[in-house]
C-alpha cells in the first residue's frame, strides 16, 4: 500500500525478540548487501531507541528519526519496505489526526538459516559474487577436529544436579525470546494446479508437505519460473520412492535456469530505476526529460542507444560489475555510463569505471539526480587528477544551461504525455 507517512507522525519501537550484539554481524555480512546500509542504519537507529527500555521505546516523532539520520522522510519509507520484505520489522499503523506507528523489531535469521533458505542465500550471491559468497560460506563454517582418538567423557545433567521441587512453568511462558519473520512474499504460481496435472501413480501428493511447497514457491520467485515451467522441473525431480527430491529440486531448478540463459547464474536487480527513487517531474526541460530517461531505461538498453548496437560481450561485464558487485542503482549506472562516455572519448575503461563506482557507492549515490550532481561536481573539480580527465569533452547535460532550458514544443507535448501516462 502507498503510504504517506509525515514527519509529524508518530511511532513506538517494540522489541519482539531478543537482540544481541553478534546480531551485527550478521546484518552487516548478510542482510546489508541485500537490502542496503540505509535500511540497516534504520533497523539498528529503531534498536538504540530501546536502551533505556528494553522492551518498549518511548513515544518519538519520524522528524526526530529524519534529524537523527540525515535521510529523507521518502527513503525511511523505502527503508522501512526492504526490512519489512526481508523479515526484520513488523509495521503497524493507526490513523488519526496525527497518525501512530508501531515498529515491532526482529532477529535476522540463524545464519544457517538465511543461507540455506533458496531465495535469500541466491540474492546475497548475485549481488556480493562468486568469491564473496564463498568467503561469507568459509567465514561460518565449523572447523572440522578428529576425534576418533578421543572418547566423550561429558557428565550427564542427573550425574551433578538433583531436583528438589517444581517450577511453575506456567510463569516462563511470556518470558522474552529469539524470534525471527523470515521473508515477506506472494506466491508467483498456482501450485495446485501444477499439482493437479502431475498423474498419482507418479507423485504421492501427501508427500508435498508444506515445507516442499513453501521451497517450489521459493525457486519459482528466484528464477521467475511459471507453472509450465516448474511442472517440468517438478516432473524431473520425482524419486523412485514417488516423492519429490528436493536437492534434486534445487539443482534442476538451477541447471534449466542456466540452459535457458546461456550459463549465466541469476541476475536479481531492477530492469530500471525503481519507483521509490525516481524523481516527481512536473516541468518539461531538457534536464527533466534526461532524466525521465535515465530512470526508465534499462542499462542494457541506454548502453546499446549509445553504441548504436547491442553492447559487446566486454561491456555486458561491465554493466554486470555496476550492478551486481557494485550494487547501483540502475539509473545511476546510466548517468555513469553517460558520464564515462562523455569524458573519455567515447570508451568504456573498465578501471575507471569500476573506481568510479566504488567512490559512489561509497558516497551513496542511489538517484539519478543525486548521481548528476556529482558527476558535474567531478567535471568542476580543481584537483589536478580529475583535471585532465575532465577537459577531455565537454557534454550538454552537465553544463549549468541545462537547468533553464527548454526544449521545443513538440518535445514538451511528448515528454507530458510520457509522465500522464506514469502516473
Amino acid at each position: 500500500m502507498d503510504r504517506m507517512l509525515l514527519e509529524a507522525d508518530t511511532f513506538l519501537v517494540v522489541n519482539k525478540t531478543v537482540l544481541h550484539d553478534s546480531d551485527h554481524k550478521v546484518l552487516t555480512m548478510l542482510y546489508q548487501p541485500i537490502i542496503g546500509s540505509s535500511s540497516i542504519s534504520l533497523y539498528l537507529t529503531l534498536w538504540s531507541y530501546l536502551d533505556k527500555s528494553e522492551v518498549v521505546s518511548s513515544n518519538w516523532t519520524h522528524h526526530h528519526l529524519v534529524k537523527s539520520m540525515q535521510i529523507s522522510i521518502e527513503r525511511i519509507i523505502a527503508c522501512c519496505e526492504k526490512l519489512e520484505a526481508i523479515g526484520l520489522i513488523k509495521t503497524y499503523l493507526k490513523e488519526g489526526e496525527v497518525n501512530s506507528y508501531i515498529y515491532e523489531l526482529y532477529s535476522p535469521l540463524k545464519v544457517n538459516d538465511f543461507l540455506s533458505d533458496p531465495i535469500l542465500s541466491t540474492i546475497l550471491y548475485d549481488t556480493v559474487g562468486k568469491i564473496e559468497f564463498n568467503e561469507i560460506v568459509n567465514y561460518y563454517k565449523i572447523p572440522t577436529i578428529e576425534l576418533k582418538d578421543y572418547k566423550d567423557i561429558s557428565s550427564k545433567f542427573n550425574d551433578v544436579f538433583m531436583a528438589t521441587s517444581v517450577a511453575n512453568l506456567e510463569q516462563v511462558k511470556e518470558i522474552k525470546r529469539k524470534s525471527t519473520l523470515g521473508i515477506s512474499y506472494e506466491p508467483t504460481i498456482d501450485l495446485n494446479s501444477i499439482l493437479s496435472l502431475i498423474p498419482s501413480e507418479m507423485l504421492n501428493i501427501r508427500s508435498v508437505n508444506k515445507n516442499v511447497k513453501d521451497l517450489i514457491y521459493k525457486l519459482a520467485l528466484v528464477y521467475n519460473y511459471d507453472n509450465k515451467d516448474m511442472k517440468d522441473i517438478i516432473l524431473n525431480s520425482i524419486g523412485l520412492d514417488h516423492r519429490i527430491n528436493i536437492d534434486l529440486l534445487k539443482q534442476n531448478s538451477r541447471n534449466y535456469y542456466r540452459f535457458e540463459n546461456g550459463g549465466k547464474t541469476t541476475e536479481l536487480v531492477y530492469k530500471n530505476q525503481p519507483e521509490y527513487l525516481r524523481t516527481k517531474l512536473t516541468s518539461s526541460s531538457k534536464k527533466a526529460k534526461q532524466i525521465y530517461t535515465f530512470e526508465t531505461t534499462s542499462p542494457y538498453d541506454f548502453l546499446a542507444s549509445k553504441n548504436g548496437c547491442d553492447p559487446t560481450k566486454q561491456e555486458l561485464e561491465i554493466l554486470d560489475y555496476l550492478l551486481v558487485e557494485a550494487n547501483l542503482q540502475p539509473g545511476v549506472v546510466n548517468v555513469l555510463i553517460d558520464y564515462v562516455l562523455n569524458i573519455s572519448n567515447n570508451k568504456l575503461v573498465k578501471s575507471f569505471i569500476e573506481n568510479k563506482a566504488v567512490e559512489w557507492k561509497r558516497n551513496n549515490i542511489e538517484t539519478v539526480e543525486d548521481a548528476m550532481s556529482q558527476a558535474r561536481k567531478e567535471k568542476n573539480s580543481k584537483k589536478t587528477g580529475t583535471r585532465k580527465v575532465n577537459t577531455v569533452a565537454k557534454t550538454e547535460w552537465f553544463d549549468k544551461n541545462i537547468e533553464s532550458a527548454q526544449a521545443s514544443i513538440e518535445e514538451q507535448q511528448a515528454f507530458l504525455e510520457k509522465l500522464k501516462n506514469m502516473e
